[in-house]
Parts: structure tokens; sequence; C-alpha cells
């Protein structure tokens, strides 16, 4: 090619000698993309149902992840860490566990294939389902101090999940139901949680630890297939965000984050304006409201509340403690169960 007609072909697609580079390796893995017997044409992204061209290739097992798969797909097709896919054809759910842009040209990285969905129930009566990476986590740290802990269950399960907004919010000492057996199913609970090792700037996928659990579900429960299950239509409506920005009115429960298993705890509030000045309770038209997946007493008395936790099974657990002004949620506060000794 003469010089002349070289500076032809880059004004014409690109500006330099290495943008031109960069599209002529873009048009090359174009012209046969399609073609390639590795191409996928069922992928569609789990959140939006969109297409997604796709070559994927060299499955094997994965001692880490279990199934996992190699992937590439064109410059402007990029998949995020985390992002979930499914096939379409074969009624199956990968995640994206490594994602690299490539100099502009493509995107290449690794798949895990996932196999169970796991559910719960937030804290707002809301069910959550979704497909997760789950294998054996028999050589981790489980998170607990085996010292202080008696441990009946000794299966462990490493569990990969996206990061978004529901899965940030699992915490630990949130039972799950996974097993193939629909009719007496092993339960786990959550006794680790990662969520920074496999993110990066706020995108990824986090990883939880599970440990075999002594929960007994009911038969409710495992008909829904989530533990600790609260019918939200015989309960307090899903609270509001709190936004006391917005409000002139500020509520200020007084009592321990704590509370100990078999010993009544009182706890009150007290109402201000911003500009700290003190409101009488007797003019709001306020209300108290507990928020758990398990029985907790409350004794109401004007300002106060008085409540008690009998079931020591529960040690570990938490529970909200929260005020409502006019049907509308202004504070509350995370109260942990804890041993009596």
């Amino acid at each position: 090619m003469s010089f002349e007609l070289m500076k032809k072909r880059i004004m014409q697609s690109g500006t330099t000698l290495y943008n031109e580079q960069i599209k002529d390796a873009q048009d090359i893995l174009k012209y046969g993309f399609y073609d390639d017997v590795s191409y996928n044409p069922n992928i569609v992204s789990y959140n939006s149902n969109n297409e997604i061209p796709i070559k994927i290739y060299d499955q094997k097992f994965s001692a880490s992840y279990g199934v996992t798969a190699k992937y590439l797909t064109m410059h402007n097709n990029f998949i995020e860490l985390g992002q979930l896919l499914y096939d379409n054809k074969k009624k199956e759910y990968w995640m994206c566990i490594e994602s690299y842009e490539v100099s502009g040209i493509h995107n290449e990285g690794k798949l895990g294939k996932c196999n169970r969905f796991l559910k719960w129930q937030d804290k707002y009566g809301n069910i959550k389902e979704i497909p997760a990476i789950i294998t054996t986590a028999s050589k981790y740290n489980n998170g607990e101090n085996g010292t202080e802990i008696v441990y009946v269950g000794s299966d462990q399960l490493m569990i990969f999940l996206p990061l978004n907004q529901d899965t940030i919010q699992l915490d630990r000492n949130i039972n799950f139901l996974i097993d193939e057996n629909k009719n007496n199913p092993t339960v786990y609970r959550i006794t680790r949680v990662d969520t920074t090792l496999y993110t990066y700037m706020g995108k990824g996928f986090i990883s939880i630890i599970v440990t075999e659990s002594q929960y007994k579900p009911s038969q409710k429960e495992i008909e829904i297939g989530v533990c600790h299950y609260i019918d939200m239509d015989n309960s307090t409506p899903p609270p509001l965000d709190i936004d006391n920005e917005k409000k002139d009115l500020i509520a200020n429960i007084s009592g321990s984050n704590q509370i100990k298993v078999g010993i009544p705890r009182t706890y009150s509030v007290n109402f201000t304006d911003k500009q700290n000045k003190n409101i009488d309770w007797n003019n709001i038209n306020f209300s108290w409201n507990i928020v758990s997946n398990f029985n907790v007493n409350l004794d109401k008395s004007g300002n106060s509340a008085k409540l008690l936790v009998n079931d020591d099974s529960l040690i570990g657990e938490s529970f909200l403690l929260q005020i409502y002004v006019d049907n509308k949620l202004i504070e509350e506060l995370e109260i942990f169960i804890i041993d009596v000794i």
C-alpha cells in the first residue's frame, strides 16, 4: 500500500495508524463472528432480556466456581463483572466472574454456571430470588470463632451472587433452604459475608459462606422456599424510606442495641425539631413497630416500650424497633439478641 493510499484510508476510518489498526481488528472479528461454531445465538441479559452476541467455549469444571466457560464479545458488547446471562435454549444461567476489555478490539473473560436459585425474604417482607453459584466451602474459614460456638451441622457451602441492592443487604444469621429434597430440605445459615474481594468500584459479585443450621422450617416455609417467612398481608405494611432532611420532626430512640434472651428491656422515644427543641410526645401521633422474622413481645406504655425475646435459638439474630408518625417511618433501631452470660 502506498503512503498516499494509506493516508486516504486513515482519513476515512480513523485519525491515526493506531486507530486504523484497531478498526481493522474490529472488522476482522465482526466479519466471521456469527459464523463461528462457538457463537451462541440464544444468550440474553438476565435483567433486561436483551440479546447479547457472544462466543462461549472451553467449558470445564473448576474447584472454585464449578462449571466455567470462557467467552468473547465484540467491543461494543461489554459484559460487566457479576452480570447474569440466560441461555434461552438450554435454560441455563451464567454469571460473569472475569471480565476484560482488550485494547478496544473485543471483550473476553470467564463465566460461571449458576446451579441454584437462592431465595429469601427481606426485612420489608419482599421475597427475593436470584441465580447463584454454589460450591463446597470446606477449605474456607466460616467467619465464626469455633471456641465460642458449638457446631451441630458441619457442612459448609460457598455462594457467589451478583452485587446489587438486594444482595448487599444479606447479613449473618439469615437462613436458606438449599437442597434438592423438597420434603425435608437442609437449612443453611450465613456465617461469613465478603462484599469487597470480587467487587470493583461498586460492580462485581459477592461471596457468602453458609453453614448447616439447626433451624426447623415450617411446612409453609418449605412450600414457599423461604425461612422465617412472614405473611405481610397480616402485618404492618412495608415501611417508607427515612428522609429526615425533609421533616421538621426528629425521633430519638433511647436504649441499648442489645437485648438478652429472657430478660425484658425498656426503650423510650423522645421528639425534637431541627433546632433540637423538645416536643411533647403527647402531641405526636406516633406508634411503635417491630420488624422481625420471629416473635418479639412488645408492651407499649406512653412513650416507652418493653421488649422481650424468650427463644434462645435466636441468639445472634437481630430485629428492628421502629417509630412511625402519621403512618410514616421516621426512626428505627437495630437490636441484636445476645446470651444472658
